[in-house]
């Protein structure tokens, strides 16, 4: 066995260093460990703390052609067209999930990819490096054990899931304050259920309705989905020291808050109930990731200045959470009244502008300036004609007094999508 894999490392900030380190070595990197403990949701974490893009391949899905791609006949010579799935520019991390559960024939190709960064004439951009998930060779798992030889060329890290990253990384993603008590109360608890599981779970209670939650048999039904039923019971109860108390209606805090919410979260603010405010967080930011807010939206049954106001009563972390919650909703788009065409469309924007300023500025309604950044990369990367982009001097100086009008905050997202599409801004004055 190679020596490098009698090691483990707790999924948490040194696997993450590691692989930064890897990264920066230009060397291709495979993490080992149980399914479900968060293996490549931290790869995804390495490449925004890089500020790198990723590609994710699931092996398991993959036939030859879509790694080596389809042969091409010109001049009598065969070539292969590169897949669209491959990066040909720019920096990032390949990720290959699956590896040792796919077929050999797309195994080969795979391995290749990764420990020489080249297939046929396709070669691996200079700044994107080749990482690959796996599950143990154990008898839990149904996988194929990988060449030994080739093993050898990996930076080969062997991951399992610890308690204290977990739970750093679970209150960084608003996983639900039960789930995160019964973790931290339950030596066993990552060693019986995979913290993905108790993830899933926690977004179940979090997604309970407040009749759904008083009925204590739907609860553990529920959370019999993903974890066994002595766990389940466990979660359960712990979830009823708040959920029997906080009696708030998600429609009051998002819809009309001042009126009908705003008295009972200021009270649970007055007796320091920090448990009950991190479940009802909890459980707006699942309302806010839902593709549903268009609908409540429409209803008025979630209004911005609702919103704005829910957000004034919470502390710095939480109001953060739910912005950065909203603002990733590709959904939420349709919730502000500047659209993304239309801004690059109007060269007389001064006061799409000035709202764009005030936004970003506003530590409520921040949200606003990033949905609108947001909503302009995806514009832009689906624009059917990007040398027009690139050639218009009125877009360009339109995309210019946006960032201005955003900051660096917010324009960040904005300027990587415009470097990879070779998009130069005209800076306001210029």
């Amino acid at each position: 066995m190679n020596a490098t894999t009698s090691h483990e490392v707790a999924i948490g900030p040194r696997l993450a260093s590691l692989l930064e380190l890897a990264y920066r070595a230009r060397r291709p990197a495979l993490v080992e460990g149980a399914t479900g403990i968060g293996k490549s949701e931290l790869v995804h974490d390495v490449a925004r703390a890089l500020g790198v893009s990723i590609i994710t391949l699931d092996l398991s899905l993959l036939e030859p052609p879509d790694l080596v791609g389809l042969p091409v006949v010109r001049d009598g010579r065969t070539s292969y067209a590169t897949p669209a799935t491959l990066p040909t520019d720019g920096a990032g991390i390949l990720l290959l999930e699956e590896l040792n559960r796919a077929e050999r024939y797309v195994q080969q190709p795979a391995l290749q990819l990764l420990t020489a960064g080249r297939l046929h004439e396709y070669q691996l951009p200079e700044g994107w490096v080749c990482f690959a998930v796996t599950n143990p060779p154990t008898g839990e798992y149904h996988v194929t054990p990988l060449d030994r030889a080739l093993e050898a060329r990996f930076m080969k890290i062997r991951a399992r899931a610890d308690r204290g990253p977990w739970l750093a990384w679970a209150e960084s993603h608003g996983v639900h304050p039960a789930v995160r008590t019964v973790v931290r109360e339950h030596s066993r608890a990552l060693d019986e259920v995979s913290p993905r599981s108790w993830t899933y779970a926690g977004q179940i209670l979090a997604a309970m309705t407040t009749k759904e939650r008083s009925d204590s048999d739907f609860v553990r039904d529920a959370l019999c989905g993903y974890l066994p039923p002595a766990w389940a019971e466990v979660l359960a109860a712990a979830s009823e020291g708040t959920a029997s108390e906080l009696g708030i209606d998600l429609r009051d805090l998002l819809g009309d808050y001042v009126q009908r919410a705003q008295k009972s979260v200021r009270e649970l603010k007055t007796q320091g109930r920090t448990d009950a405010m991190d479940e009802l967080v909890s459980r707006v930011r699942s309302v806010l990731r839902s593709p549903e807010i268009a609908a409540m939206h429409e209803q008025g049954t979630l209004r911005l200045d609702s919103f704005d106001a829910l957000l004034a009563d919470l502390a710095g972390d939480a109001r953060e959470s739910l912005q950065e919650a909203i603002a990733a909703n590709p959904v939420a788009q349709s919730l502000i009244e500047l659209r993304a065409g239309d801004i690059l469309a109007n060269a007389q924007s001064t006061q799409a502008d000035k709202k764009l300023a005030q936004w970003a500025q506003s530590p409520t309604q921040r949200y606003r300036a990033a949905i609108v950044a947001n909503a302009l990369c995806a514009h832009l990367k689906q624009h059917g004609r990007v040398s027009e982009l690139r050639q218009s001097n009125a877009i360009r100086a339109n995309l210019g007094r946006v960032l201005a009008a955003l900051g660096e905050r917010y324009a960040m997202p904005l300027v990587n999508v415009m470097l990879e599409l070779q998009i130069t801004p005209i800076r306001p004055g210029r």
